[in-house]
């Protein structure tokens, strides 16, 4: 169960031999929020260190086995990312600027200035966080990251700066954006780079599973808890114990559930249906919507209390339209990728076409563009695809001169173009549903929504 904070206590690690001043110090940093631990000697903070590492060292220069600067130098070796304070009563300009080669943030006299000392050291833990994000973020940006995300827009790129300081916590994550728009493609990410990664990732679409098997599909069930259940049955979330759940569409989730998931998230266990033994579990709970969530609350579909249990942390997916940086990106991305499965001598798009990319709002996101690529590769019978395997309607997108009774909302632009698309698949909604890049519940939900089931 998320615990819902985003980040541990950090650690000062302090040397002196002085009982009196380690004691001071300690209670002074645990005080401000701090876990301190205290060593007489150089070797066993070096002992210690190697064992569990700190945030930052706070060192006496003279120590009785070696000096503070020699000790500054071996901790580096061990992580080079340390910021350390070196405190003295025989401080000189040399000694100084050793200690500031060594990786000392700041050389401080004793008795030392407490305040003073407590805006150094913070200093210090917030610039090993950024250098921890910024490598977490290369390690994101160069090796885990999924061919359809494309960071080129300064949107996307606070998305990935976002995912790498909330990766490696148990926070709770809800992410918001329209259908196709790689909601699951980022609880995923920050699910690789947690500290979960190695343990299961379940992804549960709850617009997709009938209100009335919701519940049992989370919680499980026991033998005889309704009719046909003669064994028992695992839930997702026991499934995912040690790891992470997604849960899509968490709009949809019926109020009741809704009640059961709040429990589960303020104690971290639950009962399957027909049991009377709780069953605890270990999970981290994401979740994400493509619906007006805080409407929901205010409209009393959507529990307060859940909602804010569920965003500890936010994450919204503008629509592409919205990020045109990514737009051809992806879909030169998509373009080769479907040349190569299909066989196809394709080198890219006409400027024309790629005009069209960038007008045309892509209602569907990431899914529509993928199956409009894919289906634009095998119908080409040229090198480069042409205008005409890109769809144009929407009056292209084009800014213009209008009056105000022509323009539309994006509901009624959205609901015309659902209406020529099942048109043109004959009412055939999954074949519907497949080209608008959305799930086929999905678009039910839409056709209800819009007068049209």
């Amino acid at each position: 169960m998320s615990s819902g904070k985003v980040s541990k206590k950090p650690s000062i690690l302090i040397v002196d031999d002085e009982k009196n001043q380690r004691e001071l110090l300690s209670k002074f940093f645990e005080k401000q929020g701090y876990k301190t631990f205290a060593a007489s000697t150089a070797t066993e903070a070096e002992e210690i260190f190697r064992k569990q590492g700190f945030d930052s060292a706070i060192i006496d220069l003279k120590l009785p086995d070696f000096d503070g600067i020699e000790l500054l130098r071996r901790l580096r070796s061990i992580d080079p990312d340390l910021g350390a304070v070196i405190l003295t009563a025989y401080g000189t300009i040399s000694a100084a600027a050793e200690g500031i080669k060594s990786g000392a943030a700041e050389f401080m006299e004793k008795p030392v200035d407490l305040a003073n000392l407590a805006k150094v050291i913070e200093s210090i833990i917030e610039k090993r966080q950024i250098i921890a994000e910024n490598k977490l973020l290369k390690e994101i940006s160069s090796a885990t990251i999924p061919a359809d995300i494309v960071a080129e827009s300064p949107q996307m790129k606070e998305i990935l700066s976002i995912v790498a300081r909330v990766a490696p916590t148990d926070a709770t994550v809800l992410i918001t954006g329209e259908s196709g728009t790689g909601k699951e493609l980022i609880a995923r990410l920050i699910h690789q780079n947690s500290k979960r990664a190695q343990r299961t990732f379940v992804p549960i679409n709850c617009a997709a599973i009938p209100e009335t098997l919701i519940e049992s599909e989370l919680f499980g069930y026991e033998p005889g808890a309704f009719t046909g259940a003669r064994k028992r049955q695992i839930g997702k979330l026991e499934l995912a114990d040690g790891g992470t759940i997604f849960l899509d569409e968490i709009g949809d989730l019926p109020l009741l559930v809704q009640a059961k998931i709040l429990r589960f998230l303020e104690d971290g266990q639950f009962f399957r249906l027909g049991g009377t033994q709780p069953v605890k579990t270990d999970v981290r709970v994401i979740s994400a919507t493509n619906r007006d969530i805080k409407s929901m609350v205010s409209e009393g579909k959507f529990r307060e209390d859940l909602y804010y249990r569920l965003n500890v942390i936010h994450i919204h997916i503008p629509p592409l339209r919205e990020r045109k940086e990514d737009l051809v990106v992806l879909a030169e991305k998509y373009l080769k990728q479907f040349a190569r499965k299909h066989g196809k001598p394709i080198k890219g798009f006409t400027p024309e076409a790629k005009d069209r990319i960038l007008r045309y709002p892509w209602p569907g996101n990431i899914r529509e563009l993928r199956n409009t690529i894919e289906r634009a590769v095998i119908l080409s019978r040229r090198e480069f695809i042409q205008k005409e395997l890109i769809p144009s309607s929407h009056h292209d997108y084009t800014p213009a001169t209008y009056e105000e009774s022509e323009l539309k909302t994006l509901a009624e632009v959205e609901r015309e173009y659902i209406i020529k698309v099942l048109e043109y698949c004959n009412g055939n909604q999954s074949e519907a549903a497949r080209i608008l890049g959305l799930h086929r519940n999905t678009l039910r939900n839409k056709l209800k929504e819009y007068g049209l089931l």
